[in-house]
């Protein structure tokens, strides 16, 4: 059983939380929002790979939830602390997973030309919804990257914007009830 000092630590009472390495911050920082709109897509991948146990596409979105940590540990730790090189981080491979897994979706999945409708399905609604958080994590992404010069997120940026792309077509493949199998191991 977890002691109950470890999960309530109190030591966000007063508006602070602390990166990775322990340096201490407000919990209104752009790092947190980053960090907090990440983990939110993963909570609603995790959603969508719930309705869905043992789907054949389970395997790409548990493979996307472990990356998002990475991502996640990658905005959380400063570049110049040495803990950075302990993390793992975001390379282009990753994104060219991503694209193959797209490609792949893609030769199942009629793209319209029109806008979308979410909520074809119950599945398809989270995976929509999951693609609406992704692209508001990549938008606080390019905004650390913009304004505080954090570069080395520029793979963990693209990353996200590919995984939008993904749920994008995976909700449609899904909606159309032809879903393929695919992984993204990390």
């Amino acid at each position: 059983m977890t002691e109950f000092d470890r999960v309530t630590t109190r030591g966000g009472d007063r508006g602070e939380s602390s990166l990775y390495n322990g340096e201490r911050r407000r919990k209104d920082d752009p790092l947190f929002e980053a960090m907090g709109d990440v983990d939110e897509l993963s909570s609603q991948i995790g959603v969508a790979r719930a309705q869905a146990p043992g789907s054949r596409f389970a395997g790409l979105l548990q493979g996307v939830q472990r990356t998002l940590i990475a991502v996640g540990a990658q905005i959380a730790t400063p570049k110049a602390d040495p803990l950075y090189e302990k993390i793992p981080t975001i390379t282009d491979a990753d994104v060219e997973l991503l694209e193959a897994a797209e490609a792949e979706l893609l030769a199942h999945t009629e793209i319209g030309g029109q806008f979308v409708l979410p909520g074809g399905t119950v599945l398809s609604a989270h995976l929509d919804v999951a693609r609406s958080v992704c692209r508001r994590a990549e938008r606080r992404v390019v905004g650390l990257i913009r304004e505080a010069g954090l570069v080395q997120l520029a793979a963990s940026q693209r990353y996200l914007n590919r995984l939008s792309d993904l749920l994008f077509i995976l909700a449609r493949n899904v909606e159309q009830g032809t879903t393929q199998d695919s992984t993204t191991p990390r």
